[in-house]
C-alpha cells in the first residue's frame, strides 16, 4: 500500500488542533491516534462507525471493513467470525518506528521535556499480534497493515514508584510522521519475513537466532507462519520440532 504523506500530515494537523473531548486529563474517550488512523484510511466520515453484524465497524465501505486496533488483536475473534466470509477485512495496527516521551504531572499539568525512547517496532511485532487470530490467518480476504509511525507519547506521572513512572498510565499518543507501511496480504508478503539465512529445514532456535528474537515471540510467529501455510512441520531433530518452507 502506497503512503500518502501529504494527506497524513494534514490529518495530523487538523486532528491535533481541533476541539476534541478526549484531550482532557482524566477523560478516557476515543484517542487521537485512533481518530487519525480512521481518517487516513477513510477520508469520508460517513463510512466511520457503521453497525455491522452486531458490532460497530470502524470503517465499512461496501463489502470492505477496516478495523483500527491501536492496542493489539486480543478479543478480535468474535468480530472476525461475524465479518467473514461476507466481508473483506483489513486490520490496522500502528507500530512505533520512532518515539519521544513526555511526562505530565496531573496535579500541576506541567510537561517534562520530550526524550527519545529506544522502543522500535516492525514486521515481527505485527506478526506476533496475529497469534491471537490464528483461525483467520489463512483467510484470503484478510489484510493486515502496520503503519510505522514517528510519534509523541504523553504519560501521566501517576504511578506507584517514587518517581511516579512505574505503573503510570499512557495519556495520549500523537503521530508526527508516517515512516513506512508493512502489509501482510499475500503468501509472499509472509515469506519475506522468513530470513534467507534459514536452511531448508530449521528449528525454532534457528529462526529465533536468524530473526534476532526472544524465544516466546519466535515460537508464536512460527505458529502464524504455519497457520498461513508458508511453513510446515517436518519432523523432529532430537527433541526439537523442525520446519520446512512450504
Amino acid at each position: 500500500m502506497e503512503i500518502n504523506k501529504a494527506r497524513f500530515y494534514k490529518i495530523v494537523y487538523d486532528t491535533t488542533f481541533e476541539e476534541h473531548e478526549r484531550f482532557n486529563i482524566g477523560t478516557y474517550k476515543e484517542k487521537k491516534l485512533h481518530i487519525m488512523m480512521k481518517r487516513y484510511f477513510e477520508e469520508n466520515e460517513d463510512y466511520h462507525e457503521v453497525p455491522t453484524c452486531g458490532f460497530i465497524a470502524d470503517i465499512r465501505r461496501g463489502d470492505a471493513i477496516t478495523e483500527i486496533e491501536t492496542s493489539g488483536f486480543t478479543g478480535l475473534k468474535p468480530k472476525l467470525e461475524a465479518y467473514f466470509p461476507d466481508y473483506r477485512v483489513t486490520l490496522v495496527h500502528p507500530l512505533v518506528g520512532r518515539k519521544y516521551v513526555s511526562w505530565i504531572d496531573p496535579e500541576t499539568r506541567e510537561f517534562s521535556p520530550r526524550k527519545r525512547s529506544p522502543k522500535k517496532e516492525g514486521a515481527y511485532e505485527l506478526l506476533f499480534e496475529m497469534v491471537y487470530i490464528l483461525p483467520f490467518v489463512a483467510e484470503k480476504k484478510l489484510t493486515v497493515l502496520g503503519p510505522v509511525l514517528e510519534m509523541d507519547e504523553y504519560r501521566l506521572l501517576d504511578g506507584w514508584s517514587r518517581d511516579r513512572k512505574r505503573g503510570s498510565h499512557r495519556f495520549e499518543r500523537v503521530p508526527t510522521d508516517l515512516l513506512d507501511m508493512i502489509e501482510l496480504s499475500t503468501d509472499e508478503d509472509y515469506r519475506r519475513y522468513l530470513p534467507d539465512t534459514l536452511g531448508e529445514r530449521f528449528t525454532a532456535k534457528d529462526f529465533r537466532t536468524a530473526a534476532h528474537l526472544a524465544d516466546y515471540p519466535a515460537r508464536a510467529i512460527l505458529k502464524v507462519f504455519a497457520a498461513r501455510g508458508v511453513i510446515a512441520e517436518a519432523g523432529k531433530e532430537g527433541r526439537s520440532m523442525t520446519y520446512a518452507r512450504a
